[in-house]
């Protein structure tokens, strides 16, 4: 991915922007370096948020600001509970949870709020949204990446288990087709939170 971020970059004649792999929790940014950082679905991965937070602080000068988009929790996500019941072909299969990095460990507005402010964050702002999620052109497009981001759900299920929840998946994704190479999901939301330091 960073390769191809790159080689898009040189394409377009980007020559303000650089591309990196490292731990958002020690990597050594040059403080005070940046007016923004933003994570679009990433931050919810940290092992430790707190550190990786007050790591990133460091970096923005003051007045900067950090934005996140984050998801909100299951309850909330369509996409999350429809595909995933589409894969779980009849098991009982948990959520993730909101008690370890993944999806939703930055779903809950009240630990957002305290882990920004245990790493020396200000000025907090909360704001829930609701957008259309977009998987393919088409409900195959669609099942092609849904594959590559929930196959953790098919191991342990047979051969015949396999198939039927693809299919079961295929059919979800048809059922939210809004046709003409669209959105292959319509309604399956995210949420948005932006957090500005003070």
């Amino acid at each position: 991915m960073i390769d191809h971020a790159r080689g898009h970059a040189a394409r377009e004649g980007l020559r303000n922007a650089s591309f990196e792999q490292a731990d958002a929790q020690v990597h050594p940014f040059a403080p005070e370096s940046f007016t923004v950082a933003i994570s679009r679905t990433g931050a919810m991965f940290f092992g430790d948020p707190v550190a990786a937070f007050t790591n990133i602080g460091r970096t923005l000068r003051p007045g900067g600001r950090l934005v996140l988009l984050t998801w909100q929790g299951p309850g909330q996500n369509e996409w999350i509970r429809e595909l995933s019941g589409a894969l779980a072909a009849g098991r009982d299969l948990p959520l993730p949870t909101a008690e370890a990095p993944g999806p939703f460990a930055l779903s809950d507005p009240e630990h957002v709020k305290h882990v920004l402010t245990a790493a020396g964050f200000t000025g907090i702002e909360l704001h829930a949204d609701t957008e259309p999620m977009w998987f393919g052109h088409d409900p195959d497009d669609a099942q092609r990446f849904v594959r590559g981001l929930l196959g953790w759900m098919l191991p342990g299920l047979d051969d015949s288990g396999q198939a039927r929840a693809l299919d079961n998946l295929r059919a979800t994704l048809a059922a939210h087709d809004t046709g003409g190479g669209g959105p292959g999901c319509r309604d399956l939301s995210p949420g948005r939170a932006a957090h500005p330091r003070g």
